[in-house]
């Protein structure tokens, strides 16, 4: 069960690929911004690494990995790596996020809308691959992007989760991951993963009718443009527990892609369609060549 103190760091395994992160990704629909941004921490290692991408009008227009960076000694109540800072407010339910470059600089609050979901919960246990613990949530955003010197207020939806334990990137084969509101306050959460030694299974959960209901089943297809190994269109049917099925389908927009060695993670933004409403949303898939 997820605690409040798993907000903080966790005290590492002995192995070198041990891992811990949290990863925040916020948009607004209506002036058409995407921003995702992530912070992971090897300490056995003793580095660090970081993503900021941001996309404008449905184009990418900052994308930027950085790898072997210096560890830093912070926990994550307060903490920057290679100019990205996470800050808690309230474990749980508020943080500040800021990031400043050349050109670029944005500061949000990211405060939930639901509550953490323990990925232990699932219908399915996760890929060995992942994490030894995950956790994500659903929440809403506010502040400020500027770009080139034109500042663009920022009101809309965000996601968050936060890994720790042994973490392989080259032990998947490929993987897809949506997260996007649905309906009045309701939120959606699905993975499906195709690991080497776990094969394909699905993980997830719907936020609905005031609580965080794990997923059974999703029926997932995806249609692909001819040369890209990125997604563009999908469609699922999901189930969860309690037996709601909720059809979607959806269109990837914008695709910025970030290589990990010999894996590489497709950052996404793009439109679900539930119930003849569209809504933006995230999508994140990723394969090793």
């Amino acid at each position: 069960m997820i605690q409040l103190r798993d907000d903080l760091r966790h005290a590492p395994s002995p192995e070198q690929n041990y891992s811990e992160s949290k990863w925040f990704a916020f948009y607004d629909q209506a002036r058409d911004i995407w921003v995702s941004c992530r912070i992971g921490l090897e300490p056995n290692r003793r580095t660090a690494n970081r993503w900021v991408v941001v996309a404008l009008e449905g184009k990418v227009i900052h994308k930027d990995l950085a790898v072997n960076l210096p560890l830093p000694a912070s926990n994550w109540n307060d903490i920057e790596v290679g100019g990205l800072g996470i800050r808690t407010r309230k474990a749980m339910e508020l943080y500040a996020l800021a990031f400043r470059e050349t050109g670029l600089h944005f500061e949000i609050a990211w405060q939930a809308a639901t509550p953490v979901f323990d990925y232990k919960d699932c219908f399915e246990p996760l890929p060995p691959s992942l994490a030894s613990a995950h956790y994500e949530q659903s929440g809403r955003v506010t502040g400020s992007l500027t770009y080139e010197g034109k500042c663009y207020e920022m009101d809309g939806a965000g996601h968050r989760d936060h890994s720790w334990g042994v973490r392989h990137w080259e032990g998947f084969r490929s993987w897809i991951a949506f997260m996007a509101p649905f309906g009045q306050g309701s939120f959606l959460h699905v993975e499906q993963f195709d690991e080497q030694s776990s094969g394909v299974t699905q993980h997830g959960f719907l936020y609905h009718q005031g609580q965080n209901i794990p997923l059974k089943d999703a029926a997932i297809t995806l249609e692909f443009q001819e040369g890209s190994k990125f997604p563009h269109r999908f469609r699922m049917k999901m189930e969860d527990v309690q037996g709601n099925v909720i059809p979607v389908e959806g269109m990837v927009r914008v695709v910025a892609p970030l290589a990990f060695g010999r894996c590489t993670v497709g950052e996404s933004f793009g439109t679900f369609t539930v119930d003849g409403v569209t809504r933006a949303g995230l999508v994140e898939s990723g394969f090793t060549s």
